[in-house]
């Protein structure tokens, strides 16, 4: 009955290690937000609320970009530019980040970030979902909060 016991304390521990080591790797290869997430964003919301649609493709992944035709994204910044001139930017506020590490080595890192702005019009939020993967970082999507835009 002992060695049972012991097989299944070491068999318990094992496990617990295991998971241990993971999340500690993982959080050792994961971006530091406010180094890297945070400066970016605030260089690429004056660029975004430009409503030129090059910006968008610029920092979007691709796959979020060709998401809508151009004739959908021709709507889409129309009605946002109703919002006016940026005025100014808040602190970027992290909604929910998480990390994801391959076997091969590689991490990606998603991160959506809650952003209060001003425009000429008032105050809106503009919900970043961003990655980080290999030094390079994507928008995955854009959603911009305003009263303004349900009219």
């Amino acid at each position: 009955m002992k060695k049972v016991l012991k097989y299944l304390g070491i068999g318990i521990l094992s496990v617990v290690i295991f998971f241990i080591s993971i999340a500690i790797f993982t959080s050792s290869n994961s971006v530091n937000h406010e180094q890297v997430f945070v400066p970016y964003i605030e260089k690429i919301i004056p660029e975004l609320t430009t409503w030129e649609q090059e910006a968008y493709k610029t920092h979007m992944s691709k796959k979020a970009f060709e998401g809508a035709t151009k004739a959908q994204w021709n709507l889409y910044l129309s009605k946002l530019s109703q919002l006016g001139s940026l005025q100014s930017i808040g602190l970027p506020e992290l909604q929910q980040s998480k990390t994801f590490s391959s076997v091969s080595g590689s991490t990606t890192t998603h991160a959506v970030y809650l952003v209060p702005v001003t425009f000429d019009t008032g105050l809106a939020h503009v919900q970043l979902s961003i990655e980080s993967k290999e030094d390079k970082i994507q928008i995955n999507s854009v959603k911009f909060l305003s009263d303004i835009l349900m009219l």
